[in-house]
């Protein structure tokens, strides 16, 4: 079993790179590029068949803004501002899930993994970018 001080100090270390957000930004805007779309083909009563399509959350729009947000706030951790890009991240993350989080956690009943999985990777950085940002030593708190 891994010593609790050990996952900390990895916490503080992950913390201080735009690596996890980078992560996050990367695989939004990935699948902003390639959103899910379904079909549903109603009944055909007279010769011409209805296609329905569903947008499945998190939308094309969705995933590209958050992904753009997530860029940017791993660009101003690389540019030397480590403790405001982690309150960006946290504070874009934390949106990420109030706004996608619900339909996330239906999708998995639905058999789409994804949007689970985004959901996920922005609790991460909100828990990571959250503590650098709230409870750093040289966070705006201290």
């Amino acid at each position: 079993m891994s010593n609790p001080q050990s996952i900390i100090d990895t916490v503080d270390q992950w913390s201080s790179t735009p690596i996890p957000a980078l992560v996050f930004g990367g695989s939004l805007l990935l699948k902003g590029a390639f959103p899910a779309v379904t079909h549903t083909v109603s009944g055909s009563g007279g010769g011409g068949v209805k296609v329905k399509t569903a947008v499945i959350k998190p939308t094309r729009v969705s995933c590209l803004g958050f992904g753009a947000a997530n860029l940017l706030g791993a660009w101003i951790m690389y540019d030397g501002e480590p403790v405001n890009g982690a309150g960006f991240n946290f504070a874009w993350s934390t949106l990420y899930l109030i706004v996608n989080g619900g339909a996330s956690i239906k999708s998995i009943f639905r058999g789409k993994v994804s949007p689970a999985a985004l959901s996920i990777l922005a609790l991460g950085n909100s828990s990571i970018y959250g503590r650098k940002f709230f409870w750093s030593k040289e966070g705006p708190l201290q």
